[in-house]
C-alpha cells in the first residue's frame, strides 16, 4: 500500500466575514460563499446536519464552525472538500496532483475577493487519508503511529505554540491512557505489539481517560476511544468509520498555498511512514531523537518518492519558517 493509490480530503476552517452585509446570520454568509464559489467554478452545497456519509463529499460543503464563536461580523465556517483520488504518476511540479492544488487556489481567490478571512488561532487545518481500494492494514497504521509519535518534536517546530499541544483539539497521543509514563522506546514496542491489527492501535493512540476534559464533558466513567483531541486521530478506521486517518496539527491557512503544503505534507508523511515505520525502535533503524527537521524531510522524501512526485511544493517554505523562529523555536 505505501506505493499504491491514495484518497484524501482537507477541511478548512476559517474566520469569515461578508464585505456587503454588515451583520449577517451564518445562513445568509453561507449562502454568499455558496454563490461566489459556484461563480468561480467550484461545486458546493450548505451542509445542513451532521450528516458525513461518503455521498455528501462529492462537492465542497460549507459548515458552520460551532466551536468558533461568532463576533457581529464574522462567523467560524468550515470549508470540506470531497474526496479527492491521488494516482502517482509522477507527472507535473505539483507531484501529479494539479486538479486538486488549481482547485484550492480558485477556492482561496474567491473568498479573499469577495469576503474578509481573517487570521484566528481558533482555526484549525484537518486532513484525511485513506488507502485505496484496501484500506490500511493493522502494520501499516502501527507503522505510521510510531513515526508520529517519533517525530512528534520535529513537527511541533512547523506550527504555532497553540497547535503543539491543546488538550481540547491536538494533544500528544502520549497522554493516551495506553501510553502514559512511557518513554518512547516503550511507547514504539507497544505499538508494534499492538500491529496485528487496526482496532489495538486505535486504542493505544486514541484512549482517552473519563478524567479528561473530554471524559468529563461526556461524562463517561471508564477510558474510551476519542480521536478529536489528539494530533493523529484514527478512529476513523474502527468498523463503521470512515476509513481515514485525520492529521488534525495544523493551524488554519488563509492562503491556498499553505493549505496545499499541508496536504503534501500529510500524505508524504503517511507514505514514508507506512515504508519506514515498521523498523523504527528496531534494527537500528531511525536511532535520532526524531527532533531533527532534517531527519523529518528525509521521511518526506522517501514518502515524495514513494508517491511518485518530482517534488515538495510549498513544504520547504513551512520548514524555511521554522528555520527562522517564526513559531518560537530557531534550529
Amino acid at each position: 500500500m505505501a506505493d499504491g493509490t491514495f484518497q484524501f480530503g482537507i477541511e478548512i476552517e476559517l474566520f469569515l466575514g461578508s464585505r456587503k452585509q454588515k451583520t449577517p446570520t451564518f445562513q445568509s454568509l453561507a449562502e454568499e460563499v455558496s454563490r461566489k464559489l459556484r461563480k468561480a467554478g467550484i461545486s458546493n452545497h450548505i451542509q445542513q446536519s451532521n450528516d458525513k456519509s461518503t455521498g455528501k463529499y462529492r462537492k465542497w460543503s460549507i459548515v458552520q464552525e460551532v466551536s468558533i464563536a461568532p463576533s457581529l461580523t464574522h462567523y467560524g465556517i468550515e470549508l470540506v472538500s470531497p474526496i479527492y483520488t491521488l494516482h502517482p504518476d509522477g507527472s507535473g511540479s505539483n507531484g501529479g496532483v494539479s486538479h486538486w492544488a488549481a482547485e484550492l487556489a480558485k477556492l482561496f481567490s474567491a473568498l479573499h475577493k469577495h469576503f474578509l478571512v481573517s487570521p484566528s488561532p481558533k482555526c484549525a487545518t484537518h486532513i484525511h487519508v485513506s488507502g485505496l481500494p484496501v484500506p490500511l492494514s493493522g502494520g501499516e497504521l502501527a507503522g505510521l503511529a510510531k513515526m508520529a509519535l517519533y517525530f512528534e518534536r520535529a513537527v511541533d517546530l512547523l506550527v504555532p505554540a497553540d497547535r503543539r499541544g491543546a488538550k481540547h483539539w491536538c494533544q500528544s497521543s502520549r497522554a493516551s491512557p495506553t501510553l502514559l509514563g512511557l518513554s518512547l522506546s516503550e511507547c514504539l514496542a507497544a505499538l508494534d505489539g499492538a500491529a496485528v491489527a487496526v482496532a489495538p492501535v486505535v486504542e493505544a493512540m486514541n484512549l482517552v481517560s473519563p478524567a479528561s476534559p473530554a471524559g468529563r464533558s461526556f461524562r463517561r466513567t471508564a477510558d474510551f476511544v476519542h480521536g478529536k483531541v489528539y494530533k493523529w486521530n484514527f478512529t476513523g478506521m474502527l468498523p463503521g468509520g470512515s476509513g481515514t486517518v485525520e492529521f488534525r496539527q495544523p493551524a488554519g491557512c488563509v492562503a491556498a498555498g499553505d493549505a496545499a503544503a499541508w496536504v503534501r505534507f500529510t500524505l508524504a508523511f503517511v507514505v514514508g511512514a507506512m515504508n519506514q515505520g515498521p523498523g523504527l525502535g528496531r534494527e537500528g533503524v531511525w536511532a535520532g531523537a526524531g527532533e531533527s527537521l532534517d531527519e523529518l524531510w528525509e521521511l518526506l522524501d522517501i514518502g515524495r518518492r514513494g508517491l511518485g512526485w518530482a517534488r515538495l511544493e510549498g513544504v520547504d517554505q513551512l520548514f524555511e519558517r521554522a528555520a527562522v523562529g517564526e513559531y518560537g523555536y530557531a534550529q
